[in-house]
């Protein structure tokens, strides 16, 4: 048994490792009010960092996160990018953006935290499948790019990419990603694809950069009432029945079961799932990428095989690099 479990608060782990959040750099995607992206922001703001950077939609969009991390501590400096994470060009954009900025001479920690989920389906202006353009491949090309960032603040760096309990639904789709295979698309084979792909690229960032003191992880906060729950809402009567269908394959019981044994959590309990990898210094110590409920796990019952096979990493890592149109020297 691990020394977390559902119950334990973000902000507790904020204070207890308060020294890896002191004058550190935090890049953090997704930072809408109520969202677990802005709750872990605001969390961090308690002890210090030297500076936050909110990558997101729109700056106003951000402002009561912004307004909020400098209610806690107005001392905390606060950088917003704009991003469109289903364009590429976008991304690219933003990534140049903090590669540009002297201020920015590091980054210590960096939380893939955007995401969308049972979207219907829809393209990235890109071609590509929606939900693994948004929840995988924007972050892929993010996070490659402003890497000489990363590794300025050398050994201790972490980079946190959330996936969920939804990778057991299905691995990578390779022969077919972007779902062209006439009536292949349901909503959460894609989101279940997106998130497997979040642990595998965590698997082949470690196996990248460990040697030089950088490692990366791949967190579940667990069911949270958020916005990312916005496509299933307007899915209407049709949402229950997709839902039973995904948590049997996800759960091997039905939705109502799995709400009973996991019930929500609050912003803070989801958070602290995000929180730990970022900072927990002794984290490395132990075996895993996978983090449930606070705590590493390596249990197959939790994490599919299939979101942890060094070599399916490396052909997701490939098959990224060609849907995105870049090579990455990493």
């Amino acid at each position: 048994m691990g020394a977390y479990d559902r119950n334990t608060n973000g902000l507790d782990l904020v204070h207890k490792f308060a020294e890896q959040v002191k004058n550190r750099n935090f890049l953090i995607t997704g930072p809408t009010p109520g969202g677990l992206g802005a709750e872990t922001a605001i969390s961090l703001a308690a002890e210090s960092p030297a500076m936050l950077i909110l990558v997101g939609r729109s700056q106003a969009k951000a402002q009561p996160t912004i307004d909020a991390i400098k209610g806690v501590n107005p001392t905390v400096k606060v950088k917003f990018v704009e991003v469109e994470l289903s364009s590429l060009k976008s991304v690219r954009a933003a990534a140049q953006t903090i590669l540009d900025d002297k201020e920015v001479s590091k980054i210590d920690v960096v939380i893939n935290n955007a995401a969308v989920m049972a979207s219907p389906q829809m393209q990235t202006e890109d071609g590509l499948d929606y939900q693994l353009g948004i929840n995988h491949l924007s972050h892929f090309v993010l996070t490659n790019k402003i890497l000489p960032k990363i590794l300025a603040a050398g050994p201790g760096a972490r980079i946190v990419s959330v996936s969920s309990s939804g990778h057991r639904y299905t691995g990578i789709r390779f022969r077919d990603p972007n779902f062209k295979e006439p009536g292949s698309y349901k909503e959460f084979a894609s989101y279940g694809q997106a998130k497997t792909a979040n642990i595998l690229y965590a698997v082949e960032l470690n196996k990248r950069l460990a040697s030089r003191g950088v490692h990366a992880y791949a967190p579940t906060p667990g069911s949270v009432a958020t916005n990312l729950q916005t496509y299933v809402r307007a899915l209407g009567a049709k949402a229950t029945e997709l839902l039973d269908e995904a948590a049997y394959k996800v759960n091997g019981i039905s939705i109502a079961e799995t709400r009973a044994r996991d019930p929500t959590k609050t912003l803070q309990q989801g958070s602290a799932s995000l929180i730990r990898p970022a900072i927990d210094p002794d984290l490395v110590k132990e075996e895993g990428i996978f983090i449930d409920d606070a705590n590493l796990t390596t249990d197959p019952e939790v994490i599919k095989s299939w979101a942890t096979n060094p070599e399916l990493a490396e052909k997701l890592w490939s098959l990224s690099e060609e849907l995105v149109g870049e090579k990455f020297d990493v």
